[in-house]
């Protein structure tokens, strides 16, 4: 007798404390399911084009255009430079230093309604034309361009995000962004 109520005892204890254990097939399987929602949601991504044209006195002189694909929140970027060998000691011809003029464009995009918030950054560089009274062997002067934006753009529109004056001409640059979404 004491050991059927004994039994008895430890079966309804064991059925109280059932439903408190969670069933681990049951916790798997709705793990499995939350993340194959996350994992199902659709990749935004975005089709980026840059102009970078260069202006005087009204005129164009010169427009480069560059694109990129990039994802909703994940950087890209585009670098089209060369690498220029700068003589580091007059005296010593083994001595040299190497510096990249180019192009650096980063660009991270962000939805927002019917446009897109950009995180762009855009360098450019290049090598002064040499002074004709400086000798020879003087190291080449850099010039660079540089501009951090953060505007926010309506798809397919083309928009003037930075225009830039440069210090020792009469020259200007412009920056000019279209973006779409690709679905």
């Amino acid at each position: 007798m004491k050991r059927a109520v004994s039994r008895r005892l430890a079966v309804a204890l064991i059925a109280f404390c059932l439903p408190l254990i969670p069933n681990s097939a049951s916790a798997q399987e709705g793990q499995g399911k939350g993340s194959a929602t996350t994992d199902q949601k659709p990749h935004v991504a975005y089709r980026i084009e840059l102009t970078v044209q260069e202006v005087a006195d009204g005129k164009r002189l010169n427009s480069r255009n560059y694109m990129m694909m990039a994802e909703d929140g994940v950087p890209a970027k585009i670098r089209v430079s060369d690498r220029v060998m700068i003589q580091t000691n007059p005296t010593n011809s083994a001595s040299f230093q190497y510096h990249d003029v180019g192009m650096n464009i980063d660009c991270t995009p962000h939805e927002r309604g019917d446009g897109v918030a950009l995180v762009i950054q855009v360098e450019f560089s290049g090598i002064t034309p040499r002074d004709q009274t400086a000798p020879p062997s003087t190291s080449p002067m850099f010039r660079t361009v540089r501009t951090e934006v953060d505007p926010v753009v309506t798809f397919g529109k083309p928009t003037l995000v930075a225009s830039m004056d440069d210090t020792e001409t009469n020259r200007r640059f412009e920056i000019e962004v279209t973006a779409t979404k690709v679905k």
